[in-house]
């Protein structure tokens, strides 16, 4: 835009040439981002100049010289009689545009006039290419003329990776901002935009995508995915993000002491790093679907989802908090679920924690435990099927390592003899053997009421 004022001023022309050249420039960096390689050859020729400068030329392709390529594209046309593919209407074109790399789908805009603008006005881009250059200047560059040229036309989609190199742990991108410098503004872009779904995966170890004060603001936006990007000055409040339906947070860190939405049906926290010395606490009433899934920090406090319908949560110990909480952390929570898998590993004790608490499963009908949850003491396995009036289908994983067996030792005792619920069909041992852990379990568990009927066993998935 500056440099179509400077140029308005210095020729003095009206409104109407003003547009004209206008659209003159958008389809020269067209050409630009195109073949940016050609660009760098050599000087316009002088015919060229005098035209685009005397005339203000609305479509600068039409007027540029047949290449060998576009002499070879119009010969095949000739040869077929019918360019098909042009014929077809602009959401088709984008959809095929979505799959080509973004360089190529600028290129399109030399196929022929029909394709001239296609690549400006789509409605999804996915930026992943950035391991295809050489500089990470070149790859911020393209990035921004892209969406500088783009319309403005609503994104239903936009996706964008930072660029990464083979060589990026070495010293040379060692502190480097460059790799990193435009996220914030290009997801700020997204948003003036009213994407829908927005996809933010980061590569630029070692120097870590942070977004920093980045408003989450939008009443459009229903998809939002991060890959290894640290959370540390953004808010994960999303009170203002009202269509907000599915959250998914792979790698990332997450350092805010609340994640909050009235919306968000969908959540998905993996391998993710809470903080080590505040409980996250997550607000989410609409949640259906719930998955945490190997993250470390201190495990995050669940508030109710009157909602939910499936949640799976496993915990490893480096998630585990190093004091005894007073308040149940997450099964109060879970406590809506109708599809409910908890798992864990070696020293996490934080499901036996919330036993003391355990809330009524009201809704539940299928239920899968893991060997490290309930492994050392079966009055927890007992518990769930206590506070569970409806369960219909109980899987139970158990291991044949060593540590799980000591942990078993000294706290194995009987139970009183409780009535199960109507409703059990199933009770199902995944297991590879049926060693002595399993018998004790077997044993306990008919001793509680449990018939033969009701008992199978099957290889575990994995």
């Amino acid at each position: 835009m500056c440099r179509y004022s400077s140029w308005q001023c210095h020729t003095g022309r009206g409104a109407k040439d003003a547009a004209s050249n206008r659209g003159f420039f958008q389809e020269q960096e067209g050409a630009r981002l195109a073949f940016p390689s050609r660009r760098r050859r050599g000087r316009r020729p002088a015919a060229e100049e005098r035209i685009s400068v005397c005339t203000g030329a609305r479509h600068l392709l039409d007027r540029m010289p047949p290449t060998r390529d576009g002499q070879r594209l119009e010969q095949a046309a000739a040869e077929i009689g019918e360019d098909r593919i042009s014929a077809l209407p602009d959401e088709l074109l984008h959809r095929v545009l979505y799959f080509l790399p973004p360089r190529e789908a600028v290129r399109t805009c030399m196929l022929s006039p029909r394709w001239r603008k296609v690549w400006k006005s789509m409605t999804a881009l996915r930026i992943t290419g950035g391991g295809g250059w050489r500089r990470a200047q070149d790859f911020n560059k393209f990035v921004n003329s892209l969406l500088l040229f783009r319309d403005r036309s609503p994104l239903l989609e936009f996706e964008f990776c930072t660029y990464y190199h083979p060589d990026m742990l070495s010293n040379e991108f060692e502190g480097s901002e460059e790799v990193v410098r435009y996220v914030d503004m290009w997801i700020r872009h997204a948003f003036k935009c009213d994407v829908r779904v927005l996809k933010v995966i980061g590569m630029s170890l070692p120097r870590p995508m942070v977004l920093d004060n980045v408003p989450l603001i939008s009443d459009r936006l229903t998809t939002l995915m991060l890959w290894s990007v640290l959370l540390d000055g953004c808010s994960m409040d999303f009170s203002r993000c009202d269509k907000l339906e599915y959250l998914m947070m792979d790698g990332c860190r997450i350092p805010p002491h609340k994640i909050f939405s009235k919306s968000l049906r969908r959540l998905c926290v993996i391998q993710c790093d809470f903080s080590k010395d505040t409980c996250t606490q997550i607000s989410v009433p609409s949640l259906v679907s719930l998955q945490l899934d190997g993250n470390s920090g201190m495990t995050p406090f669940l508030e109710s989802m009157p909602l939910l319908v499936t949640a799976f949560v496993r915990l490893q110990l480096t998630c585990e908090e190093l004091y005894v909480s007073e308040e149940c952390m997450l099964l109060e929570g879970l406590s809506n679920a109708k599809n409910l898998e908890l798992r864990g590993g070696s020293g996490v004790t934080i499901f036996m924690q919330d036993l003391k608490w355990c809330p009524a499963f009201n809704k539940l009908n299928t239920l899968v435990l893991d060997g490290w949850v309930v492994g050392h003491d079966i009055r927890a396995l007992i518990c769930f099927l206590q506070h569970a009036p409806l369960l219909e289908k109980l899987i139970l994983h158990l291991y044949d390592e060593p540590n799980y067996e000591m942990e078993m030792e000294g706290s194995y005792s009987l139970v009183e003899q409780f009535l199960p619920s109507e409703h059990l069909k199933i009770i199902e041992f995944r297991c590879r053997e049926v060693n002595e852990i399993v018998c004790r379990f077997l044993n306990d568990l008919k001793a509680c009421g449990i018939t033969s009927v009701m008992i199978n066993f099957k290889e575990p998935d994995c």
